[in-house]
């Protein structure tokens, strides 16, 4: 209540007269093929007889354009039309817009297109969902985190509102993978655990730095590797390039700003920086301790020509989350403590054009992620973790793409990464002080082609070999896919193998030499365009793991745990471990063309793996399935809208507690002889958002309201034992909780 009545507050004094400026239109446009500049193509606001062409530099500008969102298409002879959705025009600001055509040459023969907002082309040859930084601004419930944004996706699945885990496909959260501008990042949240899980409801990613992100699901191209489920492909915007622009926000979790604009003609920033109030919000999201949190992030970007661009990055966070005695016993955690991180990427790309057909991109990165944890039990006190972890990552990475002619796309290169990690931990009754040290050499390539007039073949290999193994490991992707003559269907079938190193701390206690996780995985898809503004999509898709880390010897004292789903520190690991994961998938996503727009997205799925005993048992978040709805409406020039999402998935596994020998010894006994047989009720929950606009004279206020949880469900996330009370209890998700902010462009 304190929160909404800072808001109401503040949003109260920002109340100016209306000033009726115009806004303007700015972007680039280049080809696919090369990146080079198009000159004289044509940009035309649709449903307006406003347009342009581009100037020598591909650049355009459209001016004295009402305030409102539009459509815009960008046509040039001898490429395909673009046609992008959602653009919003503002006095006062502009968001710049890339475009980039595909050239019509590399069509399939026979094959009828239809105009479409969704991009397809040879270049892009795996399927991939986009969000553009407006659709992650206004994303209901997600509080503007990219995690929460995915979570919206049928393939991915979420650990709740708390937490900034994904689970793609059935895979643990360590599975994913994330580069920003062609730079690796360890890890895109706060709270981030030395595994890779997060632990914390907040992001590393401020949202308002975002271009667009493309993130690979079902499947995805040699360039990526070390992961086995996904990788995100995140772009940052470049600065405003003629003048200076700031914006200041407050939402959910956090205060802040970015500033951005042009340090000479040839170069821009762009720096944001916020801070957290989540001490506010504790109690109310069930965080179970007090989490704070701040980061800083940047980019420069410096063009000195057509043919060469250069970035620097610099993406900083730092937290803490701290658990108080009481806060543990109030949601049943055996433990109580401090966590505190930081985390610090910078990082260095360079683009070079060649030629009309060539291209190259590279990078080189170094991250530093530095944990101190410690933690006592609840009931003797007594220290039961205690860990210092420092890792530094040093990386390059190399990509080159060269057209060979209308049918043929090459794309080749290398990716080098040194990660040294030092260790000093105590953790069930485990110590260990040990340096760390693997260092992984890949080498990749794709041939992507048009065969038989209607198919696109993808075929790419991968080749890692890292010093810890010291054996090479092959990985070959192929991708198919099949277009018929109306233009509107297209069937994708994708096979491919995928390896991943084991973490490193559990190399630094390895005891048998553990090997790198192997991932077989194969789906078939149909694309179907059902309007110009709609697509859908059904994927069945199964997935197969090899040589996992697994215990080698349980008891019914330690559970049967898939060690890559969670942390679980123990003597005697080694590489045996084996798992499945099958399901089908249904996805309808509508652009924002007109009034509305939305995403509808299910699937059935179950995830599942063999314990050391043979038998099989589920992962630990098999929900068997998942489906959200997600919808917003915005009348013909109008200054507000409305939207809502509506998630549900099923009940989550979990260990029955005995209740009488938790009785008899004080503490919770889980019978794991029948580990993760049990299910939470199902989860489901109703998030509404409303959002209002208003051009002001000193600048664009965006205020907005959010109901988080709109009809108050009592969501169970797990069942403990309670020492106070004598039996078992629960800890639920949040219950009804009123979210507002509000953004102020100057």
């Amino acid at each position: 209540m304190r929160l909404f009545i800072l808001h109401f507050l503040i949003l109260l004094s920002l109340v100016f007269a209306n000033n009726e400026e115009l806004g303007l239109l700015k972007g680039k446009i280049v080809s696919a093929q090369n990146q080079l500049p198009l000159s004289g193509a044509n940009i035309i606001i649709k449903g307006t007889d406003l347009g342009t062409v581009s100037d020598e530099n591909g650049e355009f500008i459209i001016n004295n354009v009402l305030q409102g969102y539009y459509s815009v298409s960008a046509s040039y002879i001898g490429y395909e039309k673009e046609m992008i959705a959602d653009i919003w025009v503002r006095p006062k600001a502009y968001d710049y817009l890339n475009i980039i055509l595909e050239p019509a040459l590399i069509n399939l023969k026979g094959v009828t297109v239809k105009e479409s907002y969704f991009k397809k082309s040879i270049l892009n040859e795996y399927q991939s969902t986009s969000f553009r930084n407006d659709e992650i601004r206004r994303a209901p419930g997600s509080g503007q985190e990219i995690s929460r944004i995915l979570n919206s996706l049928p393939s991915v699945a979420s650990v709740g509102e708390n937490r900034q885990d994904m689970m793609v496909r059935g895979g643990g959260p360590t599975e994913n993978g994330f580069i920003i501008d062609n730079i690796p990042i360890p890890s895109i949240s706060h709270f981030n655990q030395p595994d890779g899980r997060s632990n914390g409801p907040v992001g590393l990613i401020n949202t308002e730095m975002v271009e667009n992100i493309e993130f690979y699901s079902n499947g995805f191209s040699a360039k990526f590797g070390n992961k086995l489920s996904s990788f995100g492909d995140i772009n940052y915007r470049e600065g405003n390039k003629e003048s200076l622009e700031l914006t200041l926000g407050l939402g959910m979790g956090g205060l802040g700003g970015f500033l951005e604009g042009p340090l000479s003609q040839n170069i821009s920033y762009i720096a944001s920086y916020r801070r957290s109030y989540l001490n506010l919000l504790a109690d109310a999201i069930n965080a179970g301790g007090m989490p704070s949190y701040d980061d800083f992030q940047g980019k420069i970007t410096y063009r000195p020509n057509i043919y060469n661009t250069y970035t620097f990055l610099t993406i900083n966070g730092r937290s803490t989350y701290d658990r108080s005695l009481e806060d543990a016993l109030d949601i049943g955690d055996g433990s109580y403590g401090k966590v505190g991180n930081k985390q610090n990427t910078i990082g260095f790309n360079h683009k070079h054009i060649w030629n009309e057909k060539s291209f190259s991109n590279s990078s080189i990165g170094l991250s530093k992620e530095k944990a101190n944890i410690s933690f006592n039990d609840t009931f003797s006190k007594g220290p039961v973790f205690n860990s210092f972890n420092l890792q530094n990552t040093f990386s390059l990475r190399q990509l080159n793409q060269i057209k060979q002619n209308s049918k043929y796309i090459f794309e080749f290169g290398v990716e080098y990464y040194l990660r040294k990690t030092e260790y000093d931990f105590f953790l069930n009754n485990i110590e260990n002080k040990k340096n760390v040290s693997v260092s992984n050499i890949s080498t990749f390539v794709t041939l992507k082609q048009v065969l038989f007039d209607r198919v696109v073949l993808s075929s790419g290999i991968r080749l890692d070999y890292n010093n810890y193994e010291k054996i090479n490991l092959l990985s070959p992707r192929i991708n198919i896919d099949y277009a018929m003559k109306n233009g509107k269907n297209n069937f994708i079938y994708n096979i491919g193998q995928y390896y991943q190193n084991p973490p490193e701390i559990y190399i630094s206690i390895d005891e048998n030499n553990l090997k790198s996780v192997s991932c077989w995985q194969h789906s078939l898809s149909l694309e179907r365009m059902l309007s110009v503004t709609t697509k859908l999509t059904v994927s069945v898709y199964q997935k197969e793991y090899k040589k996992a880390p697994m215990f080698t010897d349980v008891d019914n004292k330690e559970p049967q745990s898939f060690l890559l789903d969670q942390l679980t520190m123990h003597s005697g690991i080694i590489s045996n471990g084996q798992a499945e994961s099958e399901g089908i998938e249904i996805l309808i996503e509508k652009k924002r063309a007109e009034n509305f727009y939305g995403l509808i997205g299910g699937s059935l799925f179950n995830s599942t793996f063999f314990d050391s005993n043979g038998e099989k048992r589920n992962r630990n978040h098999n929900y068997k399935s998942i489906f959200n709805i997600i919808g917003g409406y915005r009348p013909s020039d109008s200054n507000w809208e409305i939207s809502f999402r509506w998630s549900y998935f099923g009940g989550k596994p979990y260990t029955r507690i005995n209740e009488r020998q938790s009785l008899q010894y004080g503490q919770e006994i889980l019978d794991n002889n029948k580990f993760n047989e049990k299910k939470t009720p199902e989860y489901h929950s109703l998030f509404l958002r409303y959002e209002r606009t208003k051009n002001m004279k000193i600048g664009n206020l965006i205020s907005y309201f959010e109901l988080w949880n709109a009809y108050n469900r009592k969501n169970i996330e797990l069942y403990f034992w309670s020492e106070t009370d004598k039996k078992i209890n629960e800890i639920t998700y949040f219950s009804l909780i009123p979210v507002g902010g509000f953004e102020l462009e100057f």
